[in-house]
């Protein structure tokens, strides 16, 4: 069978790249083990979260599935950070686990040239350096300009409780355990990590109501731009381990992958097990673990993903109000499987050592759906282009979070899962959620990702957005008008525009509702795009400047063969970061490891040097 893009795995980083290289009108085949687990939810049921919110609506602005099938789904509506300010604010939204994933499964069935195949892929084909197809477990082999492997934790997937363990991609799903090997006979570089995923409990042996409760909020944005509202219908409720909680865990240390001296891959940092909780921060009294509805009868611990045994998992769970006498629905695990260093890596996820072969999510060596979901879109975008013979898409870092997670993992690599933040991102107030539309969709209009809906929304937010920032201009408040906002910080002794006004800390939109009334007709995301603009314009200016100024240094590109062994005025630390990293400009070589502003200088004055010759 002869197609354009191969996409190997049915999860949320294979998903993408399936769906965007079939928007694209790329003859497009997705591989993966099981249909009716396309899309699954591994771990908690839940999309967004600081940055991770971000992530998911700049796959809603490319044309992406996830924020779109999130909104459907949801069950539970929250904006963290809100007090952080407009950079590090984030949605993050509970989701009907059985309802995503029957929409994702759905969805992928039903898109325009997309065809779905049970199988499991064992070996990238390879002629001439280039990408030429895929062949399957069972011998059949599958013809393509492009493939994309998006194996999330199957590859040669080890799931432990205690010291029990199983091969497993996932609990009940048998592993891959030949696609990283034929890889590595590509010359890739392969290691191990790992991580865990929480237990479930039986919904109807938790005493709910004696815990605080922790309901969802009506004001919340959807994340994608094609939906208007989302549900809002069940609650969450907190409680806390204590010191009892934390005695059943450091006695059962002893039995986790982690701590038993089997010698387990590196976990992930930022979303650690309760055994690294516990062995890292002994004096600690309690960490919060929040109950979400996880379908139904079933509620997800959120806080204690483990690798424990079993029956300490009880134990544990049973230490802490609410939970005392409750009973497993299944218990949590870890699991080990292989991932590529992303080094190999182009920052548009194809590999440095076979044209045409793209790689991403988990194998990559990031962790979260959201993380996976945006370098799949890339990935199967620059699939379609590639079998097409169109040129290849990145995003940068002032452009996207994805730009920043890219550049991250393709010029410093890992050495534990990564997760995105918004701290990672230099220029975050320009990366912020509510502008992701603004910053991508143009982009996504111009490639052919972006459908007509999406489109005429950009257009009205944009038409709203010039409307409202006219209203404001032209305002003009009298001092005995500021009076009667009853904030005297908000008193002025001459008239000045409400634009203006609104730039003091203790303003806000809402206030100047009754002297502009044709604001109420204006689309509530534009507004508060608009406000954010007008509030924070001086800090935004700056930091475009700033880009500007990095841009320039960013495009300043190092010769392909340059022989970095052979500058003097580098340390031999520095020329071997750069040998083996072979940055293609001055700016991704600053953000290597080692890479001192003296190193930078030197490198400038050989790149004069070039130029004047």
């Amino acid at each position: 069978m002869k197609c354009d893009v191969i996409v190997a795995g049915g999860g949320h980083a294979g998903l993408e790249a399936a769906l965007a290289a079939a928007r694209l009108g790329a003859a497009t085949l997705l591989v993966t083990q099981r249909i009716d687990t396309i899309g699954v939810l591994s771990c908690n049921p839940a999309f967004g979260g600081p940055a991770k919110g971000g992530l998911v609506r700049e796959v809603d602005a490319l044309g992406g599935f996830c924020g779109q099938m999130a909104d459907l789904a949801a069950i539970q509506c929250r904006t963290l950070g809100e007090s952080k300010g407009p950079a590090a604010r984030s949605t993050r939204m509970l989701v009907d686990r059985v309802e995503y994933c029957v929409g994702a499964r759905n969805w992928a069935l039903d898109q325009d040239n997309l065809t779905v195949f049970e199988g499991e892929a064992s070996e990238v084909l390879v002629e001439s350096g280039r990408v030429c197809g895929l062949e399957l477990a069972d011998g059949r082999i599958f013809r393509a300009g492009a493939v994309v492997l998006a194996g999330g934790t199957f590859w040669r997937g080890m799931t432990w409780r205690g010291r029990e363990s199983t091969p497993a991609g996932r609990v009940g799903e048998a592993p891959s355990n030949r696609l990283s090997l034929s890889l590595a006979a590509l010359g890739h570089t392969i290691g191990r990590l790992s991580t865990c995923t929480a237990p479930r409990i039986k919904a109807g042996t938790a005493r709910l109501e004696t815990l605080e409760q922790q309901p969802g909020q009506d004001s919340v944005r959807p994340f994608s731009s094609l939906n208007d509202n989302v549900r809002n219908i069940t609650s969450c409720w907190l409680t806390w381990t204590n010191p009892e909680t934390h005695r059943v865990v450091a006695e059962g240390l002893k039995d986790s992958i982690f701590y038993c001296g089997e010698g387990a891959a590196a976990p992930p940092r930022y979303c650690p097990s309760i055994e690294d909780k516990i062995h890292h921060f002994p004096n600690r009294e309690r960490h919060h673990v929040f109950l979400e509805p996880d379908g139904e009868g079933v509620i997800f611990p959120s806080g204690i993903p483990t690798g424990l045994a079993p029956a300490v998992q009880l134990g544990m769970l049973r230490t802490m109000r609410g939970l005392e006498e409750c009973e497993l629905a299944w218990p949590g695990y870890a699991i080990e499987y292989d991932f590529s260093d992303p080094r190999e890596l182009s920052p548009a996820f194809e590999s440095l050592k076979a044209r045409g072969l793209f790689l991403a999510g988990q194998v990559n060596g990031t962790s979260g759906y959201e993380e996976a979901a945006a370098q799949g879109l890339l990935a199967g975008l620059n699939a379609a282009r590639t079998a097409s013979g169109a040129s290849l898409v990145t995003l940068s870092r002032a452009e996207a979070l994805t730009g920043v997670m890219a550049d991250d993992l393709t010029g410093r690599g890992v050495t534990e899962p990564y997760r995105m933040f918004t701290s990672r991102a230099e220029w975050r107030l320009l990366l912020r959620e509510d502008n992701a539309d603004l910053r991508l969709s143009p982009l996504a209009e111009k490639l052919g990702l972006l459908d007509g809906e999406r489109s005429r929304r950009l257009a009205r937010k944009l038409e709203h957005m010039e409307a409202g920032r006219r209203m404001l201009e032209q305002c003009r408040i009298t001092p005995e008008q500021s009076g009667l906002f009853g904030v005297s910080a908000l008193e002025v002794k001459e008239a000045t525009t409400a634009a203006e006004l609104l730039k003091r800390p203790a303003a806000c939109l809402d206030l100047f509702r009754g002297l502009l009334p044709g604001l109420d007709q204006l689309e509530p995301r534009a507004l508060d795009t608009l406000e954010t603009e007008i509030k924070f314009a001086g800090y935004i200016r700056r930091q475009e400047e700033e880009v500007e100024r990095l841009r320039r240094e960013e495009e300043a590109a190092l010769p392909v063969d340059m022989d970095f062994m052979s500058l003097t005025g580098l340390s031999a630390e520095v020329k071997e970061v750069l040998t083996r990293h072979r940055p293609a400009t001055l700016g991704q070589a600053g953000r290597l490891p080692g890479l001192t502003p003296a190193a930078l200088s030197v490198l400038a004055v050989y790149l004069k040097r070039i130029e004047q010759n």
